[in-house]
């Protein structure tokens, strides 16, 4: 049976907004979204939320997650995400001296996520084979074709836009890393392999709304409006 380990990295510091892994959305602390979905995953043999804040950790044990302390050097503004996971997956193994097959990093400011996008994407890697399955959203209006250079005071094309350039003319169909999750093989990710750096790598096709990162107060704004409207019609 393949043994997968939850793992949402939620450091203390935060630029745009202060606190912002466990600023309130909705009625509840931003990270505790992600916690309460990874909490129902059928594949998640344990899920941990590491931490340099013990702030953030009181709250994660609050909502029913496993607080793991990180050390402050893996927790900074350029810290390495793989570093903060392989952190996690050591003091896991270590401690239950078993190995995991897998990790799932799920992302703490994107709370839109379903059980369903993480079980989803867990079943994807197996079934497939793949290194990484990550979660990506279709561009429309954010299209290579509708991006510009300037050259001499002049709009250049990155990408032939078609004639007209109405949105549905649009080719090929792209995506965007939403950032949401990432789900990644044991040996793949001891060898560095997280985004990027293997043909192995899946998309995990999600809805725009679903892929939204809060980086800004506007982006708070946005989420607690979607989350509330998700919950009415989940009633």
């Amino acid at each position: 049976m393949t043994k997968t380990l939850g793992v949402t990295l939620a450091r203390g510091g935060s630029k745009g907004i202060p606190h912002k892994n466990i600023a309130m959305v909705a009625g509840k602390p931003l990270i505790a979204w992600t916690i309460e979905e990874a909490l129902k995953s059928s594949y998640i043999s344990r899920y941990l939320v590491s931490s340099d804040s013990e702030e953030i950790l009181q709250v994660a044990k609050e909502y029913g997650a496993e607080p793991l302390k990180r050390p402050y050097y893996l927790a900074g503004d350029k810290s390495p995400t793989i570093d903060g996971l392989l952190h996690a997956l050591r003091w896991a193994e270590e401690d239950e001296h078993s190995e995991y097959d897998i990790i799932s990093d799920l992302r703490a400011t994107n709370p839109l996520k379903t059980v369903d996008d993480i079980d989803g994407a867990i079943d994807k890697l197996v079934h497939t084979g793949a290194d990484v399955v990550c979660g990506v959203s279709q561009l429309d209006d954010h299209h290579p074709a509708r991006i510009k250079m300037v050259v001499a005071d002049h709009l250049v094309d990155v990408w032939p836009e078609p004639e007209g350039g109405q949105r549905q003319d649009l080719r090929p169909k792209v995506y965007i890393r939403n950032g949401s999750l990432y789900v990644v093989r044991r040996n793949a990710l001891l060898e560095g392999v997280l985004i990027g750096r293997s043909e192995e790598i899946r998309p995990w096709f999600m809805p725009p709304e679903k892929g939204v990162n809060v980086d800004s107060s506007l982006d708070l704004m946005l989420v607690d409006l979607l989350l509330r409207q998700r919950d009415v019609v989940r009633g």
